[in-house]
């Protein structure tokens, strides 16, 4: 997905959990609250911004310094934060962020909460989801926080990944893998139409797929018969090397009077057709998503080998 990158700013990145084993989740993304325990914080005296007060009525609890410092400085973050600061949390394998606003509210078993400007998303400006499996592990480590709110140190990074914007090292690798998958394009066109049926084979056994019939050697108008073993799908693969509209229609065609296979794969090198799938079971491999294919499977040096 291509998103235009956007600025995303804050004043101040926090890390919060939402209740003792993640109790107010659900209510906090629903509602669009930041909920907040600390229920023997002295309301009025964190309103008025008396922070020695506070440390002060907090040190009579552990009767700890050190605890009634950390203490008050969660409780601080928590009040002091306004529409330019970002929370983030994680909930079921996602990062969910929100800006808070407005006062802090008592509830009536003396927890606290507060409203949040648009709520929680749990996608990145331009709409890309945020999958903790897809963010940086660095990044990832504030969730071993053991108290309630603190800094993100890895502020920059998260800015980057709200506002889809790229580190020049990514940038820079994306670039390069760019220029390698126009250049597989280019080499895929030299071989010959049996290096390029054999080069789509070994894509497919990559994937998953098995071969069960020879290259080039079953039916007329099949290259590849292949099975998928962990679903036992079956399905048929016809390899171009110059491909046409008539050509996919005609398959197209065969698909349906095939009672045999599940899918067709038809696959070219070169030929004015679109790559998007026309269907469920017609999946159109065209040479770009060809050429990442081959990328991923680690064949671009047995390409180069081919035709060098």
């Amino acid at each position: 997905m291509n998103v235009e990158p956007s600025v995303v700013t804050a004043s101040r990145l926090c890390y919060i959990k939402l209740g003792r084993g993640g109790d107010w989740e659900a209510e906090s993304l629903r509602d669009g609250v930041l909920r907040f325990g600390y229920r023997e914080a002295p309301h009025d005296l964190c309103v008025r911004g008396d922070w020695q007060a506070v440390w002060e009525a907090m040190k009579v609890v552990p009767g700890d310094a050190g605890a009634a410092t950390r203490d008050v400085n969660q409780i601080r973050a928590y009040y002091e934060s306004d529409e330019q600061s970002i929370f983030i949390t994680f909930v079921g394998g996602l990062l969910y962020w929100a800006r808070p606003t407005g006062p802090v509210e008592i509830l009536e078993d003396r927890s606290h909460r507060r409203a949040t400007l648009d709520g929680w998303r749990n996608t990145s400006i331009g709409g890309a989801r945020l999958s903790a499996d897809r963010l940086s592990g660095r990044f990832l480590k504030v969730q071993m926080f053991r108290g309630t709110i603190c800094d993100v140190q890895a502020a920059d990074y998260l800015l980057r990944k709200l506002g889809d914007q790229l580190s020049p090292e990514v940038a820079a690798a994306e670039e390069a893998e760019r220029a390698l998958v126009t250049a597989i394009v280019d080499l895929m066109r030299l071989l010959t139409w049996q290096d390029f049926e054999l080069l789509v084979d070994l894509v497919f056994s990559t994937s998953g797929w098995r071969r069960v019939s020879q290259v080039g050697r079953t039916q007329k108008t099949i290259d590849l018969e292949l099975v998928l073993p962990s679903t036992t799908e079956r399905a048929f693969v016809q390899i171009k090397s110059q491909a046409t509209p008539a050509a996919l229609n005609d398959y197209v065609d065969r698909l349906a009077q095939a009672d045999a296979y599940d899918r067709m794969f038809f696959v070219w090198h070169t030929g004015d057709l679109p790559e998007g799938d026309r269907q469920t079971d017609v999946i159109l491999l065209g040479p770009q998503k060809l050429a990442r294919m081959v990328l991923d499977a680690g064949l671009s040096s047995w390409l180069r080998e081919k035709v060098s």
